[in-house]
């Protein structure tokens, strides 16, 4: 067996869901410490192929082969990549033997590989919140079993690597988005696998950072380390990957070479035409001297909100933009009224009246979906609606449920249906797929159409002021122009003011009109983007 066959062959793969074909004969092969990127739109199939990788049993191909060849100690059933065979065990001494397996037909093979694999999934944080940076780390190494003496070292280096040795004592729960994800794919390294996947790895980071957590995944794969990995985003596939899988709605559109696939896909994602010229009116929220301070026993006094002043304008859509734990979701929950502010100023405008909002969540009178209890917020409230960066949708109800009664939306069924197919049509459905999304639950969706359902959420209850908190972090490129689209749409169509909070400036720059830099806590600049 020459030693130029591939750690993974992944041979006429097929897999239906309900009946749907969501991936149709594909074929690739992984060879050991040769990066692959699975490059596609939202629903491509990207994710799906990845977790079957990773062996979850409800992704088990509907037909087709998956081959691992590996290295397995007949000791301690370890697993190591196939170059290790003939070597001793690192776990027990044991000489290593080569083996072939057939993923999917031999479930005792399957359990010992999966321990060799580890999965970093979109959005999906998987940490313990009240322990602490390190600990999280330490955790993973301690799994792994990592001799004792040396885990604080190595947990340190990893954290290094991820930009986040300065949050090494916080609690988990404190971290911004962008912070736990850079945690989760520090404990993955931890794990020090054969195979990492990583599903949008590095989605919801601001672009300076993502280079820095591409830096520690490319020092992996060259210390031995073989990754696929899933992106929209060309530049990460080009950055990160040699050879490039591209998926189109589930069927294998090109492969190759990575820096020839991405050319190719740009080819398809072309520009958003800007507006020039926005007609706003009268100011809608005021925020004057704001300031958000809370005393933290590992961090101490954090200035998560610090002396910031800002107008926005209804119909506009205004922007926050900075990097993970500069401030911007902290921002956006005091205007949406779910935290109160320490010091200063948040005001919403409801007709003639102005409302103080910076101190309703502080009087307890904050309750699910934007709604208040009898009081001075009570109108301003009913008109924020807020798309959270940690969402979820309700599980065990369809898409259409999730769309209109989970949401506090009681109106005649014929009615709900076409408002809904409505909406979703404004951000990238067809018709036909609108249709066949409203029976379904949140299992059934990938990772991007689960966004756009909770973007739509936001739009089905028609605010006078939608909040939202990185409504793209893992969109691709094409879906991405959909949703600013819709967001332009909203204004037009439904008279909504719009506060985007996102480190994507390019998404920024094609839908915002201003938009407002933020750093440590502080506004450093307001930037006009287009006429208004």
């Amino acid at each position: 067996m020459s030693e130029e066959e591939p750690l993974v062959k992944v041979r006429d793969i097929c897999k239906e869901f309900d009946g749907k074909e969501v991936l149709k004969n594909v074929s690739v092969d992984i060879r050991e410490g040769e990066p692959l990127g699975l490059l596609g739109m939202s629903s491509s199939g990207k994710s799906i192929l990845l977790h079957m990788l990773r062996g979850s049993e409800e992704y088990a191909p509907t037909s087709g082969e998956i081959i691992f060849r590996v290295a397995i100690c007949p000791s301690c059933e370890g697993v190591e990549a196939p170059s290790k065979a003939g070597e001793a065990c690192s776990k027990c001494g044991a000489k290593l033997e080569l083996e072939e397996v057939n993923y999917w037909k031999d479930d005792e093979a399957r359990k010992k590989i999966k321990r060799a694999v580890a999965i970093m999934l979109q959005r999906t944080f998987g940490l313990y919140g009240d322990d602490t940076v390190m600990y999280n780390v330490i955790q993973a190494l301690e799994s792994r079993k990592y001799p004792a003496n040396k885990r604080f070292r190595r947990a340190y280096e990893l954290l290094k690597a991820v930009k986040m040795i300065h949050r090494v004592t916080f609690p988990a729960s404190d971290l911004s988005g962008g912070e736990k994800q850079r945690v989760v794919l520090a404990r993955q390294l931890a794990l020090d696998p054969m195979l990492l996947l990583a599903d949008e790895p590095t989605g919801t980071l601001d672009f300076e950072t993502a280079k820095l957590v591409h830096k520690a995944l490319i020092e992996s794969t060259k210390a031995g380390m073989t990754m696929a990995v899933t992106s929209h985003w060309p530049y990460v596939i080009e950055e990160l990957t040699e050879k490039t899988l591209w998926l189109d709605h589930g069927e294998v559109r090109k492969y190759g070479d990575s820096k020839n696939v991405v050319e190719e896909f740009k080819k398809e994602v072309g520009e958003l035409e800007r507006e020039e010229y926005v007609k706003l009116g009268d100011p809608k929220i005021k925020i004057d001297h704001c300031k958000k301070y809370y005393y933290s026993l590992w961090r101490g006094m954090v200035k998560a909100v610090d002396d910031v002043s800002f107008t926005i304008y209804e119909n506009e859509i205004f922007g926050l933009l900075g990097k993970s734990g500069a401030g911007k979701t902290s921002l956006a929950r005091i205007i949406s009224q779910i935290d109160a502010l320490t010091d200063g100023s948040a005001k919403i405008r409801a007709g003639e009246r102005w409302i103080e909002v910076g101190r309703v969540a502080e009087t307890g009178v904050w309750i699910a979906w934007g709604a208040l209890t009898p009081g001075a917020g009570e109108h301003a409230a009913t008109h924020v609606s807020m798309l959270h960066q940690e969402y979820s949708l309700y599980p065990e109800k369809t898409i259409l449920e999730n769309l209109t009664s989970c949401i506090g939306l009681n109106i005649p069924e014929e009615l709900a249906r076409m408002k809904v197919i409505f909406i979703l049509q404004s951000i990238g459905f067809t018709e036909e797929e609108a249709v066949e999304l409203l029976p379904k639950d949140h299992m059934q969706l990938s990772e991007g159409e689960r966004q756009r359902i909770v973007l739509a959420q936001v739009l089905m209850k028609e605010p006078a002021i939608g909040v939202l908190d990185e409504p793209t972090g893992t969109m691709d490129p094409i879906t991405k122009k959909f949703v600013a689209e819709s967001i332009r749409g909203a204004r037009e169509n439904l008279g909504i003011t719009f506060l985007v909070v996102s480190h994507d400036m390019d998404f920024v720059n094609m839908v915002c009109d201003r938009v407002a830099h933020m750093k440590d806590g502080k506004v450093t600049k307001i930037e006009e983007l287009r006429a208004v």
